[in-house]
């Protein structure tokens, strides 16, 4: 054989080995790419994994955050809700960087993942907008404010944080229009459905934040005209008498223009009882009924202006005296008491009168209501405490206006007298009127009984005296309205008693004790209003010594109204009855409300089933 088909030979079979190995090696190589595919795929996979979870994570946080931002704000803690506002734009600029890169936006394509994943994505950029453009410039404007920015400084307030507000909140505004924008183009269509209920949870709660932020803009710009800042607005105080009482405390025994003009506020008209006549006929006209309740005296006398447990009629009357008597623009009533006074002297400390009286939060009521009725000869108490009363009025206003108190205390003392009825607010701005609604502010009383059932009980003193310094007063409402929906009844037991001794009232001026009966006995008027919709089923009136009558029922405000007139003599005791009875309907807690007393009248619910308060 020669050497050529020998060497043939050897190829031929060395060409199947070679291909073996060839192919062998390709193999080897493919499945090294495979494998080297598969570890990058997994660890692709192992990363986006990693980076929903963290993503998931910052949002969790995220969300933890929002929500302490909320209970900061609700409670004004400016530092925990800039710590709060810095954890949610940490979390969610997080979870915008977990979600943004190229390998997890490449992830976006995989079939079924891949919505899911660009929804997060979107998700996570949303929010972090907010952060960067809604929560961060509000919580910047936050922290340049303090309580002390609500404190006048030498008789004018800062109305430019005002205007500050209202340009955060325009920000705010279009960060949240950017985000509403953005989630609506979120498609969920293909994702899990914790993806589609956390899209619309987004959606409703830019919409409700939306709705709560035009609603502030709003305020704000009525708080801007309320504060003069397009134009002085002119108010009048009236300072009432709880020694005389009627139904919203007292009559006005001294009333003041308070003139605010961009901020400045001072006292520019003054006035008192003395200065409007009380036989020069009605003031303004008023429903018939209300002539018959209280007597043509509701408008024509200024100390009876305040008879109807409804401030908006009072402030309509007192206007239309000032109105007749001053002239001028009146935008809106306010009255305080010295039950309010001593409240809020408590929190500014003592202030000097120019008589050299020291006024405190312990001396005002006994001053204010006694002691200065003593200070004078009988035939000059009136025209001598008359400029007393106008003094204290500015004097106490101008305090106010220039205090260092601390402003927590003050609106706690504000807020207290607010809630017992002793500080009332009217606006002739309809718009600004609404503010007050539902607050105890505006002194109306509620138009059905679905939040609570109210009974009332009112007082008016038509002694023409000061004695109810010394009437102190209780009331008892005994129901069964969380037990019986259907036709629920009302009692309400009052009881009124006197306890100045026959000897102090000889030995008082007719000024105080009425020169209609010279110290023998004391009349009042009791006014029991039922709940809205009932009907007065009894009305009694306990013996009394002098006189006790039930006089005829009557209507006013929806509700059902049993009348009385109760004469004490000095240190007697009596009691009246008035029993209601409901129409079906939704009833809410019973609640006591009446005349806020120089005495606090005692008062007892009786209510079987409803819950504790």
């Amino acid at each position: 054989m020669s050497h050529s088909a020998i060497a043939a030979g050897k190829h031929a079979v060395h060409r199947p080995q070679a291909r073996r190995r060839r192919t062998i090696g390709r193999r080897r190589v493919v499945i090294g790419v495979v494998a080297l595919t598969v570890l990058i795929v997994a660890a692709w996979a192992a990363f986006v994994t990693s980076q929903v979870l963290d993503a998931k994570t910052a949002l969790q946080n995220a969300q933890t955050s929002a929500v302490a931002l909320q209970t900061a704000a609700a409670s004004l803690n400016a530092a925990a809700a800039s710590d709060a506002a810095a954890e949610f734009q940490t979390e969610t600029q997080q979870a915008e960087n977990d979600t943004s890169g190229p390998l997890f936006v490449a992830a976006e394509w995989i079939p079924f993942l891949g919505p899911n994943l660009k929804a997060v994505q979107q998700v996570s950029a949303t929010l972090a907008g907010l952060g960067s453009g809604a929560v961060s410039p509000a919580v910047t404007f936050a922290n340049t404010l303090s309580i002390n920015s609500l404190r006048p400084v030498n008789g004018k307030l800062d109305v430019a944080v005002l205007a500050k507000a209202s340009a955060t909140i325009t920000t705010v505004q279009g960060a949240l229009t950017t985000a509403s924008a953005s989630v609506q183009q979120i498609d969920t269509s293909g994702t899990v459905s914790e993806i589609g209920a956390a899209k619309t949870q987004l959606v409703n709660t830019l919409s409700k934040t939306g709705e709560q932020l035009g609603k502030a803009q709003t305020a704000i710009g009525q708080a801007q005209n309320i504060l003069g800042v397009n134009g002085p607005r002119h108010y009048l105080l009236g300072f009432l008498n709880n020694a005389e009482t009627t139904a919203l405390g007292g009559g006005p025994a001294a009333l003041s223009m308070v003139t605010v003009d961009d901020g400045a506020v001072s006292i520019t008209a003054s006035g008192t009882s003395g200065d409007f006549p009380l036989t020069d006929g009605p003031v303004r006209p008023m429903d018939q009924n209300l002539l018959n309740m209280f007597s043509p005296g509701i408008a024509s006398t200024l100390n009876w202006s305040t008879s109807r447990p409804d401030f908006p009629t009072a402030a309509l009357t007192m206007k239309a005296f000032w109105d007749k008597y001053k002239g001028g623009t009146v935008d809106g009533v306010i009255t305080v008491d010295p039950i309010a006074l001593a409240d809020i002297l408590a929190a500014t400390g003592p202030m000097t009168l120019a008589s050299g009286d020291v006024l405190t939060a312990q001396n005002a009521v006994p001053l204010l209501l006694h002691d200065i009725y003593l200070r004078y000869p009988p035939a000059d108490i009136e025209t001598d405490t008359n400029p007393f009363f106008t003094d204290t009025a500015k004097t106490v206003f101008t305090g106010l206006t220039t205090t260092t108190a601390d402003p927590n205390q003050l609106l706690t003392a504000v807020n207290k007298s607010i809630q017992s009825g002793d500080l009332l607010a009217w606006s002739a701005n309809p718009d600004e009127e609404n503010l007050l609604t539902g607050s105890r502010l505006q002194g109306v009383l509620p138009n059905d009984n679905t939040k609570t059932t109210l009974v009332g009980t009112y007082f008016r003193d038509v002694s023409v005296s000061k004695t109810d310094y010394w009437l102190h007063t209780s009331t008892t409402l005994a129901t069964d309205a969380c037990t019986n929906q259907q036709n629920p009844s009302f009692t309400e037991t009052v009881t009124l008693h006197s306890s100045i001794t026959q000897q102090e009232a000889d030995s008082l001026p007719d000024f105080v004790v009425g020169g209609n009966f010279h110290g023998k006995k004391f009349s009042t008027e009791v006014y029991v209003y039922g709940p809205v919709g009932a009907v007065l089923t009894n009305a009694t009136a306990g013996t009394s010594s002098v006189n006790a009558d039930v006089r005829s029922p009557s209507e006013d405000l929806g509700r059902p109204v049993a009348r009385y007139l109760v004469d004490l003599a000095p240190g007697e005791t009596n009691t009246v009855t008035a029993t209601f009875t409901g129409i079906p309907g939704v009833y809410g807690t019973p609640t006591i409300q009446g005349t806020p007393m120089l005495n606090p009248t005692t008062q007892t619910p009786n209510a079987p089933g409803c819950p504790t308060r």
